[in-house]
C-alpha cells in the first residue's frame, strides 16, 4: 500500500508492507517505508531508521478463541458493556464531512493528552486510496464516548487514531467511558474479522520503559491478547529537500529509543540477511 501526501513543502511517499521496487514509486522528496521486516537502503547516506514493535491479533482465529485470549478484566468489562445499551457506528470510506467530524472529536482529546493533532494531509492521502474506516461508540443517552480511525488495506487493519471523552466529560463516569472504549475495540476486531481481514493491528507498542503513560497504553493493548511483532521504518531522501526533511526528523527524534544509530544499523543489516531479507 502506498500513500502520497505533503507536509509543509515536503512531498512524502509512505510505503506499507511489501516493497517490490522503489524505482516504480512516484517522485517525492522522501520515501518512508513502514511495516518492513528489515531496514531499507540502510547503506545509503543521510537515511533514518527505526525499530518498532506492534501488537497484532490473528483474525483467522474463531471468535470464541479471540474471546478466550482476552485477559480476565477486559473480558469482564466487555461482557458488562454488552448490557450498557451502547450503540456502535461504522463509517466506511469516510467523506470530507466524516473526516472533519472525527477531526473535531479527536483534536479535543489530543489537546487534553498533549499528543499530536489530526494530520489532515496525511489522512486525506489515505482517504484518497479508500483505505480508511471510522468507528464510534455512543452512550445510551446519545453522547459520543469513543472513536477510532483505521488505516486498512484489505489484509491488515491498523488503528491509526483512538480517542475518548474520558478527559473532557464530567457527566459520564470515567469507568463507563473506558469500558465503552474496550467494547468498541472488541467490536472493531470482530468487524474486521467478518470483513475477512487477516490482522488487527494496534499500531504500536512503546519501547520506552521509562514512559509510564506509554507503558499503561501498552498494558491496555496487551489485555486483548495478540502477538507482539518487531518491524522497521526507513526514511530515504530522494531530493535535497528530502535530505533536509530527514535531518529534521533526526533532530526531532534524537532521544527516541526506537531510533537505530551507527553500529546498530550494521547489526540490523546482518540480522536481516540472516533472515533472508535483501532490500
Amino acid at each position: 500500500m502506498i500513500i502520497k501526501w505533503k507536509k509543509l513543502f515536503f512531498t512524502i511517499n509512505e510505503i506499507y508492507g511489501n516493497v517490490e521496487s522503489s524505482e516504480k514509486l512516484q517522485k517525492a522528496d522522501v520515501h518512508a517505508f513502514f511495516q518492513q521486516p528489515g531496514l531499507i537502503h540502510s547503506s545509503k547516506r543521510n537515511t533514518l531508521h527505526k525499530e518498532t514493535r506492534t501488537l497484532c491479533i490473528d483474525l483467522h482465529k474463531s471468535e470464541e478463541q479471540l474471546r478466550t485470549e482476552l485477559n480476565k478484566s477486559t473480558r469482564y468489562q466487555i461482557n458488562k458493556a454488552d448490557r450498557d445499551h451502547l450503540t456502535i457506528r461504522v463509517v466506511t470510506n469516510p467523506n470530507t464531512n466524516d473526516l472533519e467530524d472525527f477531526k473535531r472529536f479527536f483534536n479535543v482529546y489530543a489537546k487534553e493528552k498533549g499528543i499530536e493533532l489530526f494530520q489532515d494531509e496525511r489522512i486525506n492521502g489515505m482517504a484518497g486510496n479508500g483505505k480508511l474506516y471510522i468507528t464510534y461508540v455512543f452512550h445510551k443517552n446519545g453522547d459520543l464516548l469513543a472513536g477510532h480511525l483505521y488505516m486498512a488495506d484489505g489484509n491488515r487493519a491498523g488503528m491509526f487514531y483512538s480517542g475518548s471523552i474520558r478527559l473532557t466529560n464530567t457527566d459520564i463516569p470515567k469507568n463507563d467511558v473506558g469500558r465503552a472504549n474496550r467494547y468498541l475495540h472488541w467490536h472493531d476486531i470482530l468487524y474486521f474479522k467478518k470483513e475477512n481481514y487477516h490482522l488487527y493491528d494496534f499500531y504500536g507498542i512503546s519501547l520506552d520503559e521509562n514512559n509510564k503513560d506509554q507503558q499503561n497504553i501498552n498494558q491496555f493493548k496487551r489485555s486483548f491478547g495478540g502477538e507482539e511483532v518487531t518491524e522497521y521504518r526507513s526514511f530515504i531522501p530522494q531530493t535535497l529537500k528530502g535530505s533536509l526533511f530527514v535531518l529534521l526528523l533526526k533532530i526531532k527524534w534524537r532521544n527516541q529509543v526506537e531510533r537505530i544509530k551507527g553500529n546498530m544499523v550494521r547489526n540490523e543489516q546482518t540480522k536481516a540477511k540472516e533472515r533472508g531479507f535483501f532490500p
